[in-house]
């Protein structure tokens, strides 16, 4: 069973529609040493073959975060097993999760993110929570910024809710970029443009909807 469908209506399987990507990401994340998450995406998003919308920005969210914090701890070896992990919990991940299952891909992203740092499991005390309130945090965001769909945007706003997260709980600062301009809007034929936070021309006035409690 699949969502995703070709314009002469072949179905096409989560896995094989963003396998180059994905191979892409891990192999990027594996050689780089930069540990701002937004830029990382931003990097890889500026792929010619980096969909719009995709699946790919289920493992994109995690694949960035890890990376950005363990090249912030200096612990290298740790990056490439965390990154399997991470694809491994993310291709499970359908495309269209976000409005047939209610919950985006992007915000578990964020939340895989702390599991695996913490190396959580289900008979997890204090794990379990932090990893569930860092979707939780990640979702009502998205949720505030209203719909349609678009997967750069809950991507900006769940990698941006994980540094203050990390910061929060963890004492561990990442340098991020801290104005966004989303450089994307004209490939997306639904993009909501001055009402987006992350509209160029808009950011400053539509911020604060970012830290909407």
């Amino acid at each position: 069973m699949t969502q995703l469908v070709c314009l002469n209506g072949h179905h096409v399987c989560n896995e094989c529609d963003s396998k180059d990507i994905t191979s892409l990401i891990s192999l990027y994340c594996q050689n780089t040493s930069l540990i701002d998450p937004i830029q990382l995406a931003t990097n890889l998003m500026n792929n010619a073959h980096f969909a719009t919308h995709g699946s790919e920005h289920h493992y994109l969210v995690p694949a960035v975060l890890l990376t950005a914090y363990y090249n912030y701890k200096n612990q290298p070896e740790l990056k490439r097993e965390a990154l399997e992990a991470a694809l491994k919990r993310s291709s499970i991940i359908p495309y269209g999760f976000c409005a047939m299952n209610g919950t985006c891909g992007a915000g578990i992203g964020a939340g895989t993110f702390i599991s695996i740092i913490t190396q959580a499991s289900p008979l997890s005390e204090k794990e379990w929570q932090m990893a569930n309130l860092m979707t939780a945090r990640s979702l009502e965001r998205i949720a505030r910024n209203g719909g349609p769909r678009c997967c750069k945007r809950d991507t900006f706003i769940s990698l941006v809710t994980a540094t203050e997260f990390l910061e929060e709980l963890f004492g561990v600062t990442l340098e991020h970029t801290s104005r966004i301009r989303c450089p994307y809007f004209d490939k997306n034929a639904e993009c909501t443009r001055e009402d987006c936070i992350f509209f160029p021309n808009d950011l400053p006035k539509k911020k604060a909807l970012l830290n909407k409690k």
